[in-house]
């Protein structure tokens, strides 16, 4: 490997620092190799440690064996809706995989299916309870005002 050579401009306060730092038998030009050494060596160990722990929910598609055993009959909707909520900008880690998880152990179980469907195909990043559409009951009205007056029986609720 062909070496270069450099020219370097130090001020003061620097090369005092370089006398300090090393000992007698390095020269300052070896010291400034030694310490470019050091910095090279940690920058790529970094990047080894994060590339080897990766998270495996930061992907655009996740498998079955990720998610947990008492949701695996939904497995295929998860897995289905997990790139949906990644394209839409949705932060896919561990911990929010966890926490949709809770979500949907919180839901019953006949409801479970039926919001990762819509979530699915409303493309929404999250999953929402469903909307009971209900009719309210009608209140008993027990006002005197709302009896009714009939010849059999007089004044009826």
């Amino acid at each position: 490997m062909a070496k270069t050579k450099i020219t370097m401009f130090l001020d003061p306060e620097l090369i005092e620092w370089l006398d300090r730092n090393r000992d007698e038998e390095t020269s300052r030009s070896a010291y400034l190799r030694i310490l470019i050494r050091k910095d090279m060596k940690t920058k790529s160990r970094r990047k080894i440690e994060k590339s080897s722990i990766s998270d495996p929910f930061s992907f655009y598609t996740i498998t079955a064996d990720l998610i947990p055993d008492d949701l695996k009959d939904y497995a295929d909707l998860l897995i289905e809706w997990w790139p949906i909520r990644k394209k839409n900008g949705g932060s896919c880690t561990t911990s929010v995989a966890n926490r949709i998880f809770k979500t949907l152990r919180g839901f019953p179980s006949q409801d479970r299916k039926e919001a990762l469907e819509k979530a699915i195909t409303g493309g929404w990043k999250d999953i929402y309870p469903l909307k009971k559409g209900y009719k309210p009951e009608e209140p008993k009205n027990n006002h005197p005002a709302a009896r009714v007056f009939t010849a059999r029986g007089g004044f009826e609720l």
